[in-house]
C-alpha cells in the first residue's frame, strides 16, 4: 500500500467516525440506539451507495473496503466484546439464579434451533447454522439507556432481564464455538456431534474458569502504572492462545473481560476501555454497514427471508424467556416486560454475521438478512420495552 493509499484510508476512517458521531448526537433525543445510526452511516457511505458517488466527484477512492478499515474494524469488535465481559464480570454470572440461567439458556437455544431448521431448507448447512447462531444472543445495549433514564435498575422485574442477559452471552458464545467447530469438522454422525459438543463445552469451561482464577491475581499484583498495559497484554495473549486452540478471537476477548472484571483494579481498566470504545467502538458497525450493498434490501428474497427470520427470532426468544420470567415475577405484564428487554439482537448478531461474511460463508444477501433482523429486533424490542415499562410505572404511582 502506498503512502497516498494509507492517507486515504485514514481519511475514510475519520470521516466515517465523524458522520456516525454526528448522527448519534442528533438522534439522541429520539432515543434511537447508536448501533442503528452507525449501521446507517456505513450503508449510506459505502462504495455501493453514496460513497461511490463521492469518490467519482472528488476523483479519489476515499470510501473503499480496504485492509486498514478491516483491521480497525477487527480491533473494534475485540474491544466491544472485551468491554461486554468487563461489564458482566464473573460475579453477575455466579449470582444470576437458576430462573435467569434457564431463561437465558432457553432464550438463546430456541431461536438458534428454530432459525437453523428453517434456513436449512433454503441455504447450505454452514449458512443455516450461523444464521441460527446470529439470532441467539441478546443485546442489552438497546434497552440499557431506557433502564438508566427511567431509573429501573432496582425494579424487581428488571433484575431477571439483567441477570439473564449476562448468562445469555455465555450461552451464545458456546453456541458459536460449537457451530464453528461443526463447520470446520464437516459431516458428523449423531454420536460424533455429541462428542464434539461435549469437547467444546468442556474446553470452554476449563479455559473460562482457569482465566477467572488466574488473571485477577496477576492484575492485582501489577503496579497501578502498568495495569492498563498488562490488561491489554493479557487480552492479546488469550486471543492468541484461543485462536491456536481453534476458538474465535471474540470468545477470548469476552473471557478476558469477565476475568479482569474480578480484579480489584477493574474500574481503572473499564475507564481505559470506555475511552478507546468512544474512539474506535463505532467502527465495527460502520464497517459492517459499508460491506453491505444497500440495494440488496430491495430484493424480495432478502426482505421475505429477513422478515421471517426476524419473526422467528422475536417469537422464539420471547417463548424461551417468558415462562421463567412469569415464575420469577408472578405478574404477566412484568413478565412480558422482562421478556421484551431481551428481544434486541444488535451487537452479537452482527459480530457473528461479520465472521461468517469475512470467512466466505455468508454472501451479500445472507449478510443483509442478518442486518435486517438485528435492526428490526433492536427497534421493536426497545420501543415495546419502553412503552410497557412506562405503563407499569404509571400504574404503580
Amino acid at each position: 500500500m502506498t503512502s497516498d493509499q494509507v492517507y486515504l484510508a485514514l481519511l475514510e476512517i475519520f470521516l466515517l467516525i465523524t458522520v456516525a458521531q454526528g448522527l448519534k448526537i442528533s438522534s439522541n433525543k429520539a432515543r434511537i440506539p447508536p448501533l442503528i445510526m452507525e449501521l446507517i452511516t456505513g450503508l449510506v457511505l459505502s462504495p455501493f451507495a453514496l460513497g461511490e458517488v463521492i469518490n467519482a466527484f472528488v476523483g479519489y477512492q476515499i470510501f473503499t473496503i480496504n485492509s486498514y478499515l478491516l483491521l480497525f474494524s477487527e480491533f473494534s469488535v475485540i474491544l466491544l466484546i472485551f468491554a461486554s465481559g468487563l461489564e458482566h464480570g464473573f460475579k453477575s454470572l455466579r449470582t444470576s439464579g437458576y430462573l435467569a440461567s434457564l431463561a437465558a439458556t432457553f432464550g438463546a437455544v430456541l431461536p438458534f434451533v428454530g432459525v437453523f431448521f428453517y434456513m436449512n431448507f433454503f441455504v447450505s448447512f454452514p449458512v443455516a447454522i450461523l444464521m441460527g447462531a446470529a439470532t441467539a444472543a441478546t443485546s442489552l445495549a438497546a434497552v440499557a439507556s431506557i433502564i438508566e433514564s427511567e431509573r429501573l435498575e432496582n425494579e424487581h422485574y428488571i433484575k431477571i432481564t439483567l441477570s439473564a442477559a449476562a448468562i445469555d452471552d455465555v450461552v451464545a458464545f458456546i453456541i458459536l464455538s460449537i457451530s464453528l467447530a461443526i463447520i470446520d469438522t464437516g459431516g458428523l454422525s449423531f454420536f460424533e456431534l455429541v462428542k464434539l459438543t461435549l469437547k467444546v463445552v468442556v474446553s470452554w469451561v476449563i479455559i473460562f474458569l482457569a482465566s477467572v482464577f488466574i488473571i485477577p491475581r496477576i492484575i492485582s499484583v501489577v503496579s497501578d502504572s502498568l495495569v492498563v498495559d498488562m490488561s491489554l497484554l493479557i487480552l492479546f495473549i488469550l486471543v492468541t492462545v484461543m485462536i491456536t486452540l481453534g476458538f474465535s478471537p471474540i470468545i477470548a476477548a469476552f473471557i478476558a473481560g469477565v476475568a479482569i472484571a474480578e480484579s480489584r483494579k477493574a474500574e481503572r481498566i473499564r475507564g481505559m476501555v470506555k475511552t478507546m470504545i468512544a474512539i474506535f467502538g463505532s467502527l465495527f458497525f460502520i464497517t459492517i454497514g459499508a460491506q453491505t450493498n444497500v440495494f440488496t434490501f430491495v430484493s424480495t428474497d432478502v426482505l421475505v427471508q429477513g422478515s421471517i427470520i426476524t419473526v422467528l427470532a422475536i417469537v422464539l426468544k420471547f417463548a424461551g424467556i417468558f415462562p421463567f420470567a412469569y415464575v420469577y415475577n408472578k405478574d404477566i405484564r412484568k413478565a412480558i416486560a422482562s421478556s421484551l428487554g431481551m428481544i434486541p439482537r444488535g451487537e452479537m448478531g452482527l459480530v457473528i454475521s461479520s465472521i461468517a461474511f469475512s470467512s466466505g460463508v455468508f454472501n451479500q444477501s445472507d449478510l443483509s438478512e442478518v442486518i435486517f433482523m438485528s435492526l428490526t429486533t433492536t427497534a421493536i424490542g426497545a420501543i415495546a420495552f419502553e412503552r410497557l415499562t412506562r405503563k407499569i410505572a404509571k400504574n404503580e404511582t
